[in-house]
């Protein structure tokens, strides 16, 4: 659930305040004391709300999630995703709740190769919607996950979104293994700028309104154990 915003609260609370203090100044100042009040208990259970939150998420996304290897071949870092719903977009999203954005390390997001996460079967390719200018907001509401495609693997289907237009280079029907090419990164669909999203969920194409998000998790490098990401990692 998201809150109320802080701020624009606390600068109503004070205006209605103000206005009071003009009609009857003898309310005024207690009236401020009471919407200092009120502002710190909002910001005290917000905090306590996020812990909830994010125990819930890491309690869900810990129960059996599908493994993956990194998509791309450089390094890219987590810009939206984790248990902390103040950096995870995709939090109240049924389909999505446990999916990541990424952007490059090295700054340029836009035409970089995505590869295959897992070895699987093509389930679900998207590859005809427009790019926007990599650095531009994409406002596609149709099409959301703009390109994309959908690796069907045994617990559910794993989706790599935000691809550039024409890039898809597997069909439905192709085998893949992990490190296959699948295309390259683009600006489409609906995002504030080029990145590459990535989750899994129990239904092979984009259906926000009926899919339920299966856990992710990533192995880092070789040998070592799959990991939840959060905010702010790399990959």
């Amino acid at each position: 659930m998201r809150l109320p915003n802080r701020r624009a609260l606390f600068v109503l609370a004070f205006a209605a305040c103000g206005f009071l203090a003009i009609f009857n100044p003898r309310a005024g100042v207690p009236g401020m004391a009471v919407v200092a009040a009120a502002f710190l208990g909002i910001e005290l259970w917000q905090r306590f709300d996020y812990r909830r939150i994010a125990e819930q998420w890491l309690h869900a996304a810990s129960r059996g999630p599908i493994v993956l290897r990194s998509p791309f071949e450089d390094e890219w870092t987590v810009s939206s995703g984790g248990p902390d719903p103040r950096h995870n977009r995709h939090a109240g999203r049924t389909d999505q709740r446990f999916g990541y954005d990424f952007v490059n390390a090295a700054g340029d997001s836009f035409d970089r190769p995505v590869i295959a996460p897992i070895a699987g079967m093509i389930a679900h390719v998207d590859m005809r919607q427009p790019d926007m200018p990599p650095g531009e907001p994409s406002k596609n509401r149709k099409r959301p996950l703009g390109n994309y495609v959908s690796i069907q693997v045994s617990r559910g289907y794993v989706i790599l979104a935000h691809l550039k237009q024409g890039s898809v280079v597997v069909r439905v029907g192709d085998t893949v293994a992990i490190g296959h090419a699948l295309a390259r990164s683009g600006n489409s669909g609906t995002t504030r700028g080029a990145h590459v999203h990535v989750h899994a969920q129990d239904q092979p194409s984009e259906n926000p309104e009926a899919a339920r998000a299966v856990p992710i998790a990533f192995v880092r490098m070789e040998g070592l154990d799959p990991v939840l990401l959060e905010y702010g990692d790399k990959i």
